[in-house]
């Protein structure tokens, strides 16, 4: 008898047990370690940044706008805002302004106070007066770090003091030191800036307040304070060992940055909810045009005109307004007195300054047959949430209309990140101005202000000489790092030409006219939504004109001129050039000029006959203003030569001397009075305090995105919880494959048997 052995089925064999993989342990403690170690970072970090936010006392929801904010033991304690007023009068391309602010200390102990505020970007500011009760302080220009020192000191000996710098052309930073209990502090500023002149209109603005900056770059990890403003050593040297000295209180929201040094000068506090009440404005206007008037307009305010002989004076209906948008007065000469060129002039100190405006007439259109690759670039950045978004989508929906067939296209829209409508430029056919237009329909408004990669990606398309490359920049322009981004248009623009076009109530417009220089285009401001149609056709004619390129002046034979900027810059369709001259000769007022260049169709030259706007001499002390405003023309041409690679020790030199024998506000210069007599006792407490400004108009303080400005505590958080998931994979995934062997192999043995 044969037996057959039963089969024993697999899984009742016993197998030698496994041994366990040594190195299973050592990935669990490396894992385990790396996780512990990340999630200590957050915490240090963290706490960095609390440690930093606990030096600054500054709660920016407390205070109101235009009101001081002061500590008082535990809590704030408001100081009583009275109001702010400005006193212009424009003769002419120029408008002098007395600006005044002010506030009353309610507390009762002594203060010092910092607050922020804007002015137009082409405004000269040389002269400060500092009031409280019955003294009048008088500021004196001098070098920034001098001017520094001088006020520390006075401040420090309980001396009533007053200092103020400039931290961008368009904003400046006021210090006022031991403002006494129950006293009340004006300060009043005395500005110079040239009138605007486009599409046969003139224009004068007042910034009355600042769109909340996006700050990009790393944060400078040694600073543990808010700081005073870079100059361009400081810039220079914190980019290279990443730190910054601080010494003076900023009080804004953001830290210093690699990219962005002085962050916290640019960046004050806003009040989210603004009302009437809320940093009110008095507003009154002396016009003297020197033509006769189609009309007088203001584009965002109520006004009252009432004519007075040869001027008109005007002011807003209300008696105060909110400080939560810009004032913008525009005046129309009537058709038959359009100029087309005109020489305003001042004598000041026996020499000739001069105000030339040309406006280049019958400028032809572009050859038909001649395509344009347009890249349009739109901002969809959180600060652009509200009003801001319908007035770009509705703008950049009436350029797109405005394309010809023969015409190509793109649409770039940025805000954290970038992203394209097509991977490459394509024709403005129906079907594709279709797929653009729903494309813009579903923009929306969110994250960070990342223009450099939307900007580098549009210019770095390649386009046929045999096209017209074009871009389109639709922005309010919410950023700290300008010079970096107009250094990156100098270098890119290649034979492109940059149009940008300012949205918003409050937008940064020195950025904005900035990047249209550098980048040969022009600049437009559409503020509402009533303006989109007619500013954007407006927008199209100049795109569709032959520019006038490689400007000449030749002026009478014997006169020398020092031109400033002597970069003549493209002139448009009704887009005038502006010069500031210095003249001097045996001629000093020149009856004519000719002006040259060149179109698409060949050479273009005008002898132009100039209408004299001489006024009879004035004081030396009281100055019309031609001669600052040619000084400030002057220095603002110098700083742009460091986007070309001049060294700024060599700026330095040329721009310190000029500002201090006008008595300019820069860069290197500012402005500080100080009352010799002490008035606070060395052991009673000075508390330092800061200023809020109102949010723009439409804007919400939940839309804002403030990146890259506290501390690297998100990036951590993100690598900890990547790291404790993968500590999880590596606990439960050897025991969930070991299991899943077991079943596999029962149930290879079951079927087998």
């Amino acid at each position: 008898m044969c037996f057959s052995p039963r089969r024993i089925p697999r899984h009742l064999i016993l197998e030698q047990p496994k041994q366990p993989n040594p190195w299973l342990g050592r990935w669990l403690k490396l894992v385990g370690a790396l996780t512990f170690l990340v999630l200590g970072l957050v915490i240090a970090d963290i706490a960095r940044a609390k440690a930093i936010t606990s030096n600054i006392d500054i709660e920016p929801l407390r205070a109101t706008s235009g009101t001081l904010a002061f500590k008082h033991g535990t809590g704030y304690v408001q100081a009583t805002h009275l109001e702010s007023e400005a006193r212009v009068t424009i003769n002419g391309m120029v408008a002098r302004m007395s600006l005044t602010q002010h506030f009353k200390n309610d507390t009762d102990q002594w203060q010092e106070a910092t607050y922020t505020f804007p002015l137009s970007e082409t405004s000269a500011v040389n002269r400060m007066e500092m009031r409280i009760g019955e003294r009048t302080i008088v500021a004196r220009i001098r070098e920034r770090e001098a001017a520094k020192k001088i006020y520390q000191e006075a401040r420090d000996a309980g001396k009533t003091a007053a200092l103020t710098e400039q931290q961008r052309p368009n904003i400046f930073t006021q210090q006022v030191a031991n403002i006494g209990p129950g006293e009340t502090v004006s300060i009043v500023l005395h500005v110079t800036q040239p009138v605007d002149y486009q599409n046969g209109r003139f224009h004068w603005r007042l910034p009355m307040t600042l769109t909340p900056r996006y700050i990009p770059g790393p944060p400078l990890r040694d600073s543990n304070a808010y700081g005073r403003p870079a100059h361009e050593e400081d810039v220079r040297n914190s980019t290279q060992r990443h730190s910054l000295p601080l010494t003076l209180t900023g009080l804004g929201w953001a830290l210093p940055t690699a990219q962005v040094p002085d962050a916290p000068l640019i960046t004050p506090h806003y009040h989210p909810a603004p009302t009437i009440t809320d940093n009110p404005m008095r507003l009154h206007i002396s016009l003297n045009a020197g033509l006769p008037l189609a009309r007088i307009e203001a584009s965002y305010h109520d006004i009252s005109v009432v004519k007075q002989g040869d001027t008109h004076a005007i002011s807003t209906q209300q008696s105060q307004v909110a400080m939560d948008r810009d004032f913008e007065l525009t005046w129309q000469p009537v058709a038959s007195q359009q100029p087309e060129a005109a020489l305003f002039t001042e004598q000041l100190n026996g020499e000739y300054y001069g105000l030339l405006m040309v406006l280049p007439q019958h400028l032809q259109q572009q050859p038909a047959h001649l395509p344009r690759d347009v890249a349009f670039i739109i901002d969809t950045s959180g600060s652009m949430d509200g009003p801001s978004i319908l007035q770009a989508k509705a703008s950049l929906a009436r350029a797109l209309s405005r394309l010809r067939p023969i015409d190509r296209f793109n649409v770039i829209e940025f805000n954290s990140t970038f992203s394209t409508l097509f991977t490459q430029p394509q024709s403005a056919h129906s079907h594709n101005i279709q797929r653009a237009l729903h494309f813009v329909q579903r923009l929306h408004a969110g994250g960070g202000t990342e223009m450099a990669p939307a900007l580098a990606a549009a210019l770095a398309a390649p386009a046929d000489e045999s096209w017209l490359k074009q871009v389109v920049f639709i922005t309010d322009g919410s950023v700290g790092n300008e010079q970096q981004l107009f250094t990156l248009i100098h270098n890119k623009l290649g034979n492109a030409r940059l149009f940008t076009v300012g949205i918003g109530s409050a937008p940064n417009s020195f950025f904005m006219r900035k990047a249209a220089q550098f980048g040969r285009g022009t600049f437009t401001h559409i503020g509402s939504q009533q303006e989109v149609a007619e500013k954007m056709d407006a927008l199209f004619v100049k795109l569709q004109s032959a520019q006038l390129a490689q400007l000449n002046i030749d002026w009478p034979k014997g006169m020398q001129a020092e031109i400033w900027p002597q970069r003549l810059p493209d002139v448009y369709a009704n887009e005038p050039l502006l010069l500031a001259v210095k003249l001097s000769g045996p001629q000093s007022i020149p009856s004519q000029i000719t002006v040259s260049g060149y179109t698409a169709q060949g050479q273009w030259q005008r002898h132009i006959p100039l209408t004299l706007h001489a006024a009879p001499l004035v004081r030396e002390a009281a100055p019309k203003g031609i001669a600052t405003v040619w000084a400030r023309a002057k220095i603002s041409a110098l700083l742009d030569e460091k986007v070309r690679g001049v060294d700024s020790e060599t700026i330095k030199a040329r721009v310190l001397p000029l500002a201090l024998t006008h008595e300019l506000l820069s860069p290197y210069t500012s402005l500080v009075a100080v009352d010799e007599t002490p008035r606070r006792a060395t052991d009673q407490m000075l508390a330092s305090n800061a200023v809020t400004n109102l949010l723009p108009a439409g804007q919400r303080a939940s839309s804002l995105t403030y990146p890259r400005t506290a501390t690297a505590a998100p990036l951590w958080l993100a690598a900890g919880l990547l790291s404790f998931c993968a500590l999880l994979l590596a606990l439960y995934w050897p025991k969930r494959w070991s299991r899943l062997q077991r079943h596999l192999s029962l149930t290879t043995a079951q079927l087998s048997s």
